[in-house]
Parts: structure tokens; C-alpha cells; sequence
């Protein structure tokens, strides 16, 4: 989980040598982007909301029935 909104894609850096075979002359970073879902922080807000909501509705139609009786 992440503190932020939905990613769709992740990236990954790699060093990669300029001259293959000789790393002591240098290297460069390079990118790849993996699509790939990583949830942020609003999907478990999200849920915790729903069931609160949920409950908070079943709750009070219990207690209208408690009460009518």
C-alpha cells in the first residue's frame, strides 16, 4: 500500500554499462515501466467507509424494529 492515489504502471532502473563488458568507463540508468496495479491509500479508506456506512444503516434499521415492537 501506498500513501498516494492508484498507479497504473511501476518503474524499475537498471544500470546498464555504456560499453558492454567495461562498467569502469561508466553506465547510464536505464527505465522500464511494468504495468502493474499498486493500490493506493484511497482503496482501504474507501473500504473502511463502505463498511461503516453499511453498518451504521443495518444498525439503525435494527434499532427501528427494537423500537416498533
Amino acid at each position: 500500500m501506498r500513501v498516494a492515489f492508484w498507479k497504473t504502471s511501476v518503474e524499475r532502473k537498471i544500470e546498464v554499462p555504456i560499453i558492454e563488458g567495461m562498467p569502469e568507463l561508466g553506465t547510464q540508468t536505464q527505465i522500464i515501466w511494468d504495468e502493474r496495479f499498486v493500490s493506493g491509500i484511497e482503496t482501504p479508506v474507501g473500504g473502511v467507509v463502505a463498511t461503516l456506512i453499511l453498518l451504521l444503516f443495518l444498525f439503525l434499521g435494527f434499532r427501528k424494529k427494537a423500537v416498533s415492537v
